[in-house]
């Protein structure tokens, strides 16, 4: 199974966007893309979801794609997260094998002058060691995910963006992630200790995994009026359940995380949210009503005042 770049017809010629050669594409690309979730078997499903990826390498490559919407992706399982304006863009998808567990594959987009460069993401995140959690991670050692938030911050003064994501895992449980994204002199890097479970946490996370029963939802989202992420509080669905994140469900409690002008982004309790490190409410002056008529009754005139 291939697809082919080039031969196209005449109305191509025609074409000053460049755009034409990418949409023929993209359309072939548009009717695999549902095999590499639910294709008949694996090597079926795995042959789909690599020639996305490498079709996708090529494509974004291509000067003028960096302007193209790919529409027709958004609607088949592929994330394009669009930095704007114009910064980069993320593209994100996932191969489901039939025992449940999950492959995530990646690419960013970056504009630089007239050319674009693209970054391959490889997902290595069930073969991390247990710190991944602590450490900074080049594209090559990439903690997958499905992205379908992106929120720019500033670490120190400097551009960052916190990445929102969803990854199945395995039969058993599934994940959401915050990442950061940041780039070391024109290069992505994911991770950076900015994380903190409370405000007393004296070791600060790269990035946040929340694992949870394989059936069961988690919220996590960014609410840009109140510039905060909220998401569901986990607990274990009975006691001998602790630490046993497969069998984590959400208590019915809300969290959030909010960034303070340190960098750090600290988690508390919503319920906390407007008192101490959250947005004070502020009391209105109550101002004294004005009469409906204006008394117009002259003062009382004091002794010693008459002159």
């Amino acid at each position: 199974m291939g697809i082919c770049f080039s031969g196209f017809s005449d109305a191509a010629k025609v074409d000053t966007t460049g755009f034409y050669e990418i949409s023929v594409v993209e359309k072939k690309l548009a009717k695999i893309a549902p095999v590499f979730i639910n294709g008949e078997n694996d090597q079926m499903r795995q042959n789909a979801a690599w020639l996305m990826y490498r079709s996708l390498d090529t494509l974004l490559n291509i000067p003028s794609s960096y302007y193209y919407p790919f529409d027709s992706l958004k609607t088949k399982t592929v994330s394009i997260q669009d930095v704007k304006p114009g910064k980069f863009r993320v593209f994100t998808f996932n191969l489901i094998l039939s025992n449940g567990d999950f492959k995530n594959f990646g690419y960013i987009q970056l504009r630089d002058g007239r050319e674009n460069q693209v970054f391959e993401l490889l997902d290595t995140s069930k073969k991390h060691k247990k710190d991944y959690l602590d450490v900074e991670l080049e594209t090559n050692e990439w903690y997958g995910a499905l992205y379908y938030s992106i929120v720019p911050t500033k670490i120190k003064r400097k551009k960052a963006y916190i990445l929102l994501g969803y990854d199945g895992s395995d039969v058993n449980s599934n994940k959401k992630v915050i990442d950061v994204l940041w780039f070391d002199r024109g290069t992505p890097v994911f991770g950076k200790a900015i994380f903190k479970d409370g405000k007393f946490d004296l070791k600060p996370a790269c990035r946040v995994v929340f694992e949870f029963h394989n059936e069961s939802g988690m919220m996590l989202r960014y609410e840009p009026e109140r510039k905060i992420l909220v998401l569901d509080n986990l607990a274990p669905a009975f006691p001998e359940a602790v630490n046993d994140y497969p069998y984590y469900i959400p208590s019915g409690d809300l969290d959030y995380y909010m960034a303070f002008k340190d960098g750090f982004w600290v988690k508390d309790a919503l319920d906390n949210y407007d008192f101490g490190q959250g947005k004070k409410v502020e009391k209105k002056k109550e101002l004294p009503t004005p009469k409906e008529e204006p008394d117009e009754t002259p003062p009382p005139v004091k002794e010693g005042d008459e002159n």
